[in-house]
Formats: C-alpha cells, sequence, structure tokens
C-alpha cells in the first residue's frame, strides 16, 4: 500500500470515529433531556399535589366549621376522589403530630381543632372563650336541661346539634351515654371548672338561671 493510500485510509478512519463520538454524543443529550424533561414532569406533578393538600388543610383553619369533603372539592376545585385521599393522609399526619391541633371527622365533616387537653389553657386566648357561638347555646341548653335526651335536643336545636355534640364531647364538656336508639347527655366536672359553676348539677342550674337572667321554669 502506497504512502497516499495509508494516509487517505487514516483519514477515513479519523473521520469515522469522530462521527461515532459525535453520534455518541448527540445520543446522550437526548438521553439527558428526556431525563430532564421526565424529572421535572414529576416534579410538577408532587407540587401540584403539595399545593392541593395544603389547600385543604388551609380551608380547614380558615373556616373554624366543619367541612365536607363535597364543600370542598366544589369549592377549591380539586377532585372528590383527590380530597378524600388528602384528607385522611392529613388526619393521619396529624394524629402523629406532637403539636396542639388536631383534624377530627364529625359525620361526614372533619374540622381542625385543639386538642382537648390544650383547650383550657389556650382558651383564654380566644375571643368568646375559645368557643363558636354555636357551640355554647347548644352546651347551655344541655346544661339546664340535663339529663337531656339527644334527640330532644336535636329537636330544640335543629339537625346541627349533631355535630354540636360530636365536638362538645370531643372536647371534654359533655357525657352521653346510650339510652334506646338515643343518648342522654350530661354535662362534665371539665364544664363546671371552665365556667366557675357548682359541680352539683342542681345548683348549677340555679346558677346558670340567675346568670342568664331567665325565669326558672
Amino acid at each position: 500500500m502506497s504512502n497516499n493510500e495509508k494516509e487517505e485510509l487514516k483519514k477515513e478512519l479519523d473521520q469515522n470515529l469522530d462521527n461515532t463520538q459525535n453520534d455518541k454524543l448527540i445520543a446522550t443529550q437526548d438521553l439527558f433531556e428526556s431525563s430532564k424533561d421526565t424529572e421535572e414532569e414529576a416534579n410538577i406533578d408532587i407540587d401540584i399535589e403539595v399545593y392541593q393538600r395544603n389547600l385543604i388543610e388551609g380551608a380547614l383553619y380558615a373556616s373554624g366549621e366543619p367541612l365536607t369533603v363535597e364543600e370542598l372539592y366544589t369549592r377549591l376545585d380539586i377532585s372528590k376522589s383527590d380530597v378524600q385521599k388528602y384528607m385522611d393522609e392529613l388526619v393521619e399526619e396529624y394524629n402523629k403530630r406532637t403539636t396542639a391541633l388536631t383534624i377530627i371527622n364529625i359525620g361526614d365533616k372533619y374540622q381542625m381543632q385543639i386538642k382537648s387537653e390544650y383547650t383550657d389553657p389556650i382558651s383564654q386566648f380566644a375571643e368568646g372563650g375559645g368557643m363558636a357561638e354555636k357551640y355554647l347555646r347548644t352546651l347551655t341548653i344541655i346544661a339546664l336541661k340535663q339529663p337531656i335526651l339527644k334527640s330532644t335536643l336535636v329537636k330544640i336545636r335543629g339537625s346541627g346539634a349533631y355535630e354540636h355534640v360530636q365536638y362538645l364531647e370531643d372536647n371534654g364538656f359533655i357525657n352521653s351515654v346510650k339510652k334506646g336508639r338515643t343518648s342522654e347527655l350530661t354535662t362534665t366536672e371539665k364544664y363546671a371548672e371552665t365556667f366557675s359553676l357548682p359541680k352539683n348539677v342542681e345548683e348549677m342550674k340555679k346558677e346558670m338561671i340567675s346568670q342568664l337572667g331567665i325565669e326558672d321554669k
């Protein structure tokens, strides 16, 4: 083989090597870009999930009232199945947290509230004694008419009384004892202590009647 032929062969081999390296480089870049796109898409999906779950958590905090899954998915524009999934995750997460807050399930509703063991010391910082007026009214009726059947209370306060009773029981203000198809409700010592009332039921009623300025019937 002549020197010229050897030189031509060398150039051809070098050219093929360069092409091969370029092809590998292009393939590597394509793979990197594809991987990058997939990673970005995954991050977007994760961010959306975190954002939606935070929306639900924020809604529970801002509301101060029990919310249904339907209310949440309708107002927040999140699918019903996703709302339920995030809600289950939040309930479980808050149960594991060592904080003063918890999320409770009341019938078909969910509410963020202070754990019962922190209610007394924290209530002094909340307007209205730390209890919503609707609960306070229901609690007052229970205290004045105790022992009172839940079915009777519902006739007085409406269907919302079911949720009120659950809230008051969860926070340790009332006791509920099964009576046939309904329950008998009475106040607890915590109620008397929180509102500085006598623990004796009859004395408690007299004191409340006096404080409220209502007729003793």
